[in-house]
């Protein structure tokens, strides 16, 4: 279940990933916090972010319709993406909160069930991108995209290590898994 969420959230991912900057200060979210990320800075790297975007989609050969198309979803994907992470955030500092409380299990139960939700959530929202993805590009253009995508990964020196992002249908470490 966790190499499958992986390999989806690399796929759905995929935009960000062709498009941010090399971090050299930390995560990504060091930037929201920092003093200097104001709003227009946050402009400029979304507008950077979509030219890659529609850089990479030409490469490609994406009609006008389906690049409409893939922007309308991604615009949508991004809004329910951080609903729900901040939702789940919300619940985790929640179960946080009541750890340190010293909540009954049965309460601590139903809280990491809550915490559950919202990740399966999570991962409804992943699966459903990439069959957008799939159904607006066809297989073979999804394909190519995610290629381009990985190598911009690889090109901006992400860290993850070995066989990150994720390729489906590779083990971590690059080794091709045994056919049944």
């Amino acid at each position: 279940m966790k190499k499958l969420f992986m390999i989806l959230a690399v796929s759905v991912l995929a935009f960000p990933a062709i498009a941010q900057e090399t971090n050299q200060s930390g995560s990504h979210r060091d930037k929201k916090n920092h003093p200097e990320w104001n709003g227009q800075k946050r402009e400029q790297q979304q507008q950077r972010r979509l030219q890659l975007m529609e850089r990479e989609l030409k490469k490609i050969g994406v009609t006008k319709q389906e690049k409409a198309q893939i922007i309308a979803l991604q615009k949508t994907h991004k809004e329910r993406m951080m609903a729900n992470e901040q939702r789940t955030a919300k619940l985790r500092e929640r179960l946080s909160a009541l750890l340190d409380e010293g909540a009954p299990m049965e309460v601590l139960e139903a809280a990491i069930q809550e915490v559950s939700a919202a990740q399966t959530e999570q991962l409804r929202i992943l699966v459903g991108n990439r069959i957008e993805m799939e159904r607006i590009l066809g297989k073979e253009k999804y394909r190519k995209f995610m290629q381009n995508a990985r190598a911009q990964f690889k090109k901006h020196g992400r860290r993850g290590g070995a066989g990150f992002p994720p390729v489906p249908g590779r083990r971590p470490g690059g080794k091709t898994p045994p056919v049944p």
